[in-house]
């Protein structure tokens, strides 16, 4: 099975209705949800048969959902988050054991959050903007939520992408995300004991992040295929289809606005619709 993943649903309306209709054309089959910032629109995406949908973990943008107090480390007085990934990781090293902490009680609440909204039957699946769940403070709390809530999940992403694929189709990309690659791969590493037993599948996303476009994503394509059916293992493709032109923003506190704005989330929203015409969906 391929997933189709669009991440980053509920960032606004407008985003949200472009991979809505992503979703309604048949090109996706999976969409990652935001919790946290403001009210999001779940119901449509429950009324479509087969398609996947994930808690999009959110530590890095808009507010948290845990009380402001009890998360001082990862939020300010007014409850936005204080960090990217790399603050994340870098108050992980410096302040362990407290972090990791309050990583339980904000993991647990967006958790908690997801739980309630999912129809009974659906399957509980997560991921997590920016990958912040593979930082292993990170990857602890979310083992440790999981468990005192009595949740097995039907499916954890782990972006730990293959380099195969790219070696026999060479394709350009933009160095800083061969960076991202490897440290996924290596924060994977540290992970793997606490993580073997959760569902996943082969991933593909990190390489060409910003800039999944078509005649990239149908040269590579066909290898991660290869590779996910020889592990006997489903493959997710992301994209990040919800471009944004000049729409508002409904919470204050969104950080990355020139990555939303930017063209080449329209050229993923074009890619994701063709490859889909393509592939007969």
């Amino acid at each position: 099975m391929i997933w189709f993943c669009a991440d980053d649903y509920g960032l606004n309306e407008a985003s949200s209705v472009r991979i809505l209709e992503c979703v309604r054309k048949g090109a996706l089959n999976k969409v990652s949800v935001f919790p946290n910032l403001g009210r999001v629109e779940l119901q449509p995406l429950w009324e479509v048969p087969n398609l996947r949908v994930s808690l999009h973990l959110n530590l890095v943008e808009g507010c948290c959902m845990a009380e402001t107090e009890a998360v001082g480390l990862l939020a300010d007085q007014n409850g936005a988050f204080r960090h990217t990934f790399g603050g994340l990781f870098l108050q992980s090293l410096l302040h362990p054991k407290q972090l990791e902490e309050q990583l339980f009680r904000e993991i647990r609440a967006q958790v908690r959050f997801w739980k309630q909204a999912l129809p009974q039957g659906v399957p509980f699946c997560i991921d997590s903007h920016q990958h912040t769940h593979m930082i292993p403070a990170v990857w602890n709390a979310l083992v440790r939520v999981l468990r005192e809530e009595r949740i097995r999940p039907d499916y954890i992403r782990i972006p730990a992408e293959p380099i195969l694929p790219y070696l026999k189709a060479p394709t350009a990309f933009h160095p800083i995300n061969l960076v991202k690659q490897w440290l996924l791969k290596g924060l994977w590493g540290i992970n793997r004991k606490r993580g073997e037993q959760f569902p996943t599948a082969c991933f593909f996303g990190i390489l060409f992040s910003g800039k999944m476009d078509e005649k990239r994503v149908q040269r590579v394509l066909p290898h991660y295929e290869t590779i996910a059916e020889n592990q006997q293992m489903d493959l997710e493709v992301l994209f990040h289809p919800g471009y944004l032109e000049d729409e508002a923003f409904g919470d204050k506190h969104i950080v990355f606005i020139p990555f939303y704005r930017s063209k080449n989330r329209k050229t993923e929203f074009d890619a994701v619709n063709k490859l889909s015409e393509r592939r007969g969906l």
